[in-house]
């Protein structure tokens, strides 16, 4: 490990020492530019533009003042960043111009004297002659009006907003003034007042401007014409409205391809999927390790740009191969001082999903009131048993047996509640900028005792040292914590599990808040074995957690020219998680998975760090029609993971002494450790023609200490271009821009730490007082596998319509899976029991994303803005292993690897369900019900405005796919399931009539036979319809699993709703508040989908709590 960091320190340092050896010849290449003899006839503006690029500078100038004008350069002629203005004034006097350098900028007006003569300049005068007032009006490039914009004085606190006609004013204003028009969704314009009252000013819409700029991989931004692969952009304003706990169910539905499975749970953070794989988290440009989207706080967001293709993440290695998602924090904008403040509340207004239950039987079997399942007497029938009182806390006769307990799960919950609040402040200058953001958000879940409280900090900052060199810093602070994030899942612990499943209704749970009978000893519970009190769980039984991370990174960019900079970046990240478990001396529920019966204490504590940094060196370069943009770096990536678990063991020596300390028994203790490293070397080199023709290349190099020597290093090349055929091809008047995209790269992902090493246990005092290791007889290393590899391809076009009115943008993409790590088994003769091999197997990916987005009804004072997004992908088998590849017939080559598989019930040639002396017959072989993944996933992202109203409804959804739904399937057996409240089990239950028959066929003759697989041989079996009588209760019982249990998953849900209304600027003006909104929200609002009893967006059944609707307000304040 030490001889890796030595190596990869010193290729950083190596790179470094080349930059400074380059430094002196790279400044003298700068300053000295000089042409042989000759002179070379130039457009003004073409002269002025190739200033701006290679100076970094800025020109204020009347673009038809320029218009036309030619000027003849001698090529002797040397520009210097400290010899424009006078240079400028040599070619530019003879037109009656005249060059003046004010602050900043240079401006070109016209002289006094236009025959160049004797130039004045009086008409650029630093003096500035005071205005009365100007007035304007703001339009969007389509010519039509914007009403609220933003006109801000540049360098004062004054500020106006452009009223619905877009009409604005402000007075007192000087020549060379700077005024300052933002409005979202659109790039900020600035206009330097030159002696006009009146003008007009065009805003250029960010989502669908032609040349608009995202950031790709390593924090660089592009333009998006010139990518080769897919990246879509979400604004920061997007998830700032309807802020829950987790800003990742904001972004569901927003991004093609990008699929959010958003969990039910108290605490669960949503599973992130894209193109049906895990994404990087990159933050400003720095991929860490232990960070989610949670540590994020919305309000900080500037934009999320997803990059989806190979070349897109191609440059971050292996920890990016399933694509990135590329957070850009705010930074300090505009002059002076602001403070915001968004505040968000929701409480809970219903489910959207709630499992039912029969509430006419108690809990018992076959009739009788019993201590397990519900398949007990008939409640509300004057029925008594010998039960439980909850308030003289013991068993009684002749209790009355009523249905006092229907909505026992209901009762049992609390309203759910969310706030997030956000203070920020900013300020930005001259030499810099800074923001501060503190973010707090607090959960109160719908079962007591679950409360979950987020606080976020936030700092970052840019300091202009001077024209060349920035510096830029970020950190931030995360800390989560609750008291109780237990009572979930099917297990003694699920309230689901305890007042739905196996807990009848002839109890008000309700009765049962009081949980102790002897406190830590005995529970106020009817139960005597498997259950515990449900509030005996929420506040004894407690499963804590405090989860603090701490991220910070330093970005330092110092240009050499206008062409040739060097960027270092360093980025860490820390994590502690510290999680608890208490089990009280009086649970019921022991030897069965309840931890303890005498009680148990236990502590798991997670720390780790990950460091990322990275020097590279860029440089790009504009020649006529011709552009060149290259990049060499290096990055060292490593981490380190620890963890230590402790644990009492055989009870606890006091019932409330919850300690380690506290162990009968000498504590079990467990540490962990992990750590890799990987160095890496990459370059990418892009070329671009009449910017329109673009082709990327980009190489990849790691050594990763995972990896035997024989395998550590591995390269990742990637390709990628883009076309833009309407520069070429005569388009209809609708196509303002049409391109064609392509891209090549592969991906190699090494083996995890230490899977390829051969490890050994070691036992203490194994003879007498030594200790001993040994190999444990498990997994046999293997030190020559290959990592994974994956080769990839995409292709795909992308347009905007209609004046830029509508964008659409198609993707298809190919993943090939080779050389797969897998762990497969092997003789016991080599003295282990599996190892790891690069399988012959072979898998493929494939996708189509498709997004159209714009501007769909535009008129005075109304617009309505709206997405699609829709994607598909499946994975197929294309090459089988003939040795460790499944022998199923339905592994085939071509063949989807998503396919659901049970045993099903067997049928007749007429699906009718054969019988065996009454119950129906589950066949021993396997057979496909459907495929897990669905056909489609999809979004419509809409956004309604009129005048200062904003409405937004987000709705997306999954079509198609299959998944067992446990809860549904599993109540038949415990006899809670609704459909089980029926004549049959009436007839059974009051009438003593056990003679149900179930509907199909029996065997009355004949045999079959099946071949290996379930494939019917031969059949000779002859049928009559089934005429034994059963009980019903046995019959329901058995007739479970299989195809009875599988449901379709399609469900479409109205994510979020909000109507929100703006403060006009005049109403706001003498109060001190820059803006103001308030907003009604929603989120979760509705669900349509057949699935039972639980919401299947979380993918996976395992008695999911239920699903919650929450509605709210938002406010925001700006000062």
């Amino acid at each position: 490990m030490k001889k890796i960091r030595s190596i990869s320190c010193r290729l950083i340092m190596i790179m470094a020492l080349y930059a400074c050896m380059q430094l002196p010849f790279t400044l003298a290449h700068a300053a000295v530019s000089a042409r042989d003899g000759g002179t070379q006839a130039m457009p003004l503006i073409s002269l002025i533009s190739e200033l701006e690029g290679k100076f970094d500078v800025r020109f204020n100038y009347n673009t038809h003042l320029l218009e036309g004008k030619t000027i003849t350069l001698k090529n002797s002629t040397t520009f210097k960043a400290g010899n424009i203005e006078t240079v400028m004034n040599h070619y530019i006097s003879p037109l009656g111009l005249v060059c003046k350098k004010i602050g900043e900028k240079f401006f070109v007006v016209k002289s006094e004297n236009a025959t160049g003569s004797e130039m004045k300049i009086a008409a650029v005068s630093p003096l500035p002659v005071v205005q009365q007032g100007v007035k304007g009006t703001v339009k969007d490039s389509a010519g039509h009006v914007l009403p609220g914009v933003t006109v801000r004085l540049k360098g004062a606190s004054r500020a106006a907003v452009s009223d619905k006609d877009g009409n604005f004013s402000m007075e007192n204003v000087n020549d060379g003034d700077v005024l300052i028009f933002s409005l979202i969704g659109y790039g900020p314009v600035e206009y330097t007042i030159s002696g006009q009252q009146f003008f007009q000013v065009v805003m250029r819409e960010l989502s669908t401007a032609l040349d608009q700029v995202v950031v790709t991989a390593l924090g660089v931004k592009r333009a998006e014409k010139a990518l080769g692969y897919a990246v879509q952009r979400v604004k920061g304003s997007a998830v700032q409205t309807v802020k829950g706990v987790d800003m990742a169910t904001s972004l569901t539905g927003q991004v093609a391809g990008l699929v959010i499975k958003n969990s039910t749970e108290f605490n669960a953070k949503p599973t992130i999927e894209l193109r049906g794989e895990g994404a990087l988290l990159v933050i400003d440009g720095v991929p860490y390790g232990n960070m989610t989207l949670r540590d994020v706080p919305s309000d900080d967001i500037e934009s999320i740009d997803v990059l989806k293709g190979p070349t897109a993440s191609a440059l971050y290695g292996s920890r990016a191969s399933g694509g990135v998602i590329l957070i850009t924090t705010k930074k300090g904008s505009g002059e002076g001082l602001a403070v915001n403040i968004n505040s968000n509340t929701m409480v809970q207004s219903g489910f959207l999903s709630l499992p039912k239950v029969q509430s006419s039987y108690a809990r018992g079997q076959n009739g009788k009131i019993d201590n397990d399942y519900v398949w007990g007497p008939k409640l509300d029938a004057g029925n008594t048993a010998r039960d439980w009182n909850p308030e003289t806390k013991q068993f009684e006769n002749n209790r009355p047996l009523n249905s006092v307990g229907k909505n026992n799960l209901k009762n049992f919950m609390q309203m759910g509640l969310i706030t997030n609040n956000n203070i920020n402040v900013s300020q930005s200058g001259k030499y810099g900028s800074f923001r501060a953001s503190l973010n707090h958000i607090f959960n109160k879940g719908q079962f007591p005792n679950t409360k979950l409280n987020m606080f976020n900090f936030t700092l970052g900052g840019e300091l202009k040292a001077s024209d060349k060199f920035t510096l830029e810093g970020h950190m931030g602070v995360s800390r989560r914590t609750a008291p109780q994030i237990w009572g979930t899942g099917y297990g003694n612990q699920g309230y689901i599990y305890q007042l739905t499943m196996w807990t009848g209704p002839e109890y008000d749970i309700r009765q049962y808040r009081d949980y102790w009978k002897t406190p830590n000893q005995t529970q106020n519970w009817m139960y005597t074995n498997w259950y515990d009190n449900p509030y005996l769980i929420a506040y004894e039984k407690l499963n804590g957690i405090q989860e603090s991370t701490v991220n910070a990174s330093l970005t330092a960019n110092y240009k050499f020219t206008s062409d040739l900079s060097l960027l270092i970046r360093l980025g860490y990240d820390v994590y502690n998680n510290k999680e608890t478990k208490r089990n009280p001396t009086a649970n019921i529920y022991s030897t069965r998975g309840g931890w303890n019966a005498r009680g148990l204490y236990s502590i798991s504590d997670a720390f780790g760090w990950s460091t990322n940094n990275d020097v590279m060196l860029s440089y790009n370069k504009k020649v006529r029609d011709w552009s060149f943009d290259a990049m060499a770096g290096a990055t060292l990536y490593y981490y380190v993971d620890e963890s230590l678990y402790a644990s009492t063991k055989n009870g606890l020596t006091s019932p409330t002494f919850y300690s380690i300390y506290a162990s009968v028994d000498p504590a079990i203790v467990q540490p962990g450790y992990s750590s890799r490293q990987v160095n890496s070397l990459y370059g990418r080199a892009a070329i671009g023609w009449k910017n329109a023709v673009f082709l990327d290349v980009t190489g990849r190099n790691d050594w990763n200490s995972a990896q035997s020597k024989k395998q550590r290093d591995y390269f990742y090349p990637s390709v990628g271009t883009s076309v833009v055929m309407s520069e070429f091809m005569k388009m209809p008047a609708f196509v303002d821009m049409w391109k064609l995209r392509g891209s090549w790269a592969t991906f190699k992902t090494p083996a995890g730490v230490y899977t390829l090493n051969r490890l050994y246990n070691t036992t203490a005092s194994a003879w007498n007082t030594l200790n001993s290791a040994s190999y444990p007889r498990t997994m046999l290393g293997s030190p020559d596998i290959l990592p994974s590899s994956m080769r990839t391809w995409e292709v795909g076009t992308a347009a905007y319509l209609f004046k830029k009115r509508l964008s659409v943008d198609v993707a298809y993409f190919n993943k090939y899976y080779y050389n797969q790590q897998k762990r497969v088994a092997i003789s016991s003769a080599s003295g282990f029991d599996s190892t790891y091999i690069n399988t012959g197997e072979t898998t493929v990916r494939k996708g189509v994303e498709v997004s159209l987005s714009g501007s769909i009804i535009k008129q005075k004072g109304f617009e309505w803005i709206s997405a699609v997004n829709w994607s598909t992908q499946h994975v197929y088998y294309k090459d089988l292993d003939p040795v460790y590849s499944p022998k199923k017939p339905w592994v085939q080559p071509g063949a989807r690897n998503d396919i659901y598989t049970d045993n099903y019930w067997l049928r007749d040639g007429s699906g009718n369900i054969i019988h065996n002396n009454g119950m129906p017959v589950l066949s021993n072989y396997e057979q496909v019900f459907g495929y897990t993944d669905p056909k489609f996933s999809f979004g419509f992202i809409n956004t309604f405005i009129f005048g200062n109203f904003t409405a937004g409804i987000n709705i997306d959804g999954r079509v198609g796919g299959v998944m067992y739904n446990y809860i549904y399937d599993k109540m038949w057996d415990s006899g809670t399931n609704p459909e089980s409240d029926n004549e049959f089990r009436y007839d059974e239950v009051v009438n003593g009539k056990k003679n149900y028959v179930g509907n199909g066929v029996k065997v009355i003759s004949g045999e079959v036979a099946f071949d290996n697989f379930g494939n019917i041989i031969s059949d000779t079996r002859q049928y009559a319809p089934n005429d034994k009588g059963i009980s019903y209760q046995a019959y329901a019982q058995s007739f479970r699993g299989g195809d009875r249990g599988v449901q379709n998953k399609t469900f479409v849900k109205v994510r979020e709703v909000s109507l929100g209304y703006r403060f006009p600027a005049a109403m706001l003006a003498k109060s001190g508040i820059k803006n103001a909104s308030v907003s009604l929200t929603a989120q979760n609002l509705f669900l349509f989908t057949n699935f039972k009893y639980s919401d299947p967006d979380v993918d996976n059944e395992n008695l999911n709590s239920p699903s919650q609707r929450m509605v709210g307000l938002n406010i925001r304040v700006g000062f």
